[in-house]
């Protein structure tokens, strides 16, 4: 799937979650409601996961392969 288009469900599941929790929690309290504040979390943590890995990818593509070649030891002069 379309990494765009996962990261762009859970951020609107989040939102969504959060809005169904709101109004469950004024009808019902905090007890019968904290498994829709809960699924809100996991699917904001779920995105922020997402993201960061998406950019981790990102950068480690972007990165320049050098070799690092060890220097030689030079002699020097004797005075």
């Amino acid at each position: 799937m379309n990494s765009k288009l996962t990261r762009t469900i859970l951020l609107a599941l989040t939102l969504g979650f959060f809005v169904v929790w709101v109004l469950e929690f004024r009808r019902a309290g905090l007890f019968e409601s904290y498994w829709l504040l809960l699924l809100s979390i996991m699917s904001l943590l779920l995105f922020q996961f997402i993201r960061l890995k998406a950019a981790g990818s990102v950068i480690k593509k972007d990165e320049p392969k050098t070799l690092i070649h060890q220097q030689k030891p030079r002699k020097t002069a004797k005075k």
